[in-house]
């Protein structure tokens, strides 16, 4: 499968998307959103203006749970991890829930990037969660923390194989 190696926040973060999702320009939650033609894989990612650090992650984390269970329709907890990328913490929840009618499968990442929360979603339809549980793992132990170098576009992409 091709993938797309995508630079983001100034060259801060880096992330492989699949190449046959395609990047969005807008979405309402997320700065970067790429979705598959017939939109039942999304994957956003979002740095809210929140300050985060690793000694408050688990906090934070927490509090989306609680939000979730409240607010998202037959919200199912699956599975609640650690995670660790380039030696970033990172919690890592797993869940099924409905909208609009259809089940889908959501993987919800949180972390930090220079001080401030990081947000990752992945979601696809429930019915198809077989047929992509890789590929989310691969864009989740792709997700690479990096230093600001200005030498290449932000938001640039390059193919990569895997």
């Amino acid at each position: 499968m091709l993938y797309r190696t995508y630079r983001m926040y100034n060259n801060c973060m880096e992330i492989m998307v699949p190449s046959s999702l395609s990047a969005g320009t807008t979405s309402p939650i997320a700065q970067y959103h790429w979705q598959s033609e017939d939109k039942k894989v999304v994957v956003d990612v979002a740095r809210g203006g929140a300050d985060l650090d690793e000694e408050g992650l688990y906090e934070r984390l927490n509090e989306y749970y609680k939000g979730f269970c409240k607010d998202i329709t037959n919200f199912q907890c699956l599975h609640i991890e650690k995670r660790s990328v380039n030696g970033h913490a990172y919690g890592e929840l797993r869940y099924t829930s409905d909208m609009m009618g259809y089940r889908f499968y959501n993987v919800f990442m949180l972390g930090a990037l220079e001080g401030r929360e990081l947000v990752l979603t992945l979601q696809c339809m429930d019915k198809d969660v077989e047929s992509h549980l890789h590929i989310f793992e691969i864009i989740s132990d792709s997700i690479r923390i990096l230093r600001n170098n200005n030498t290449e576009k932000a938001g640039g992409a390059y193919d990569s194989e895997d």
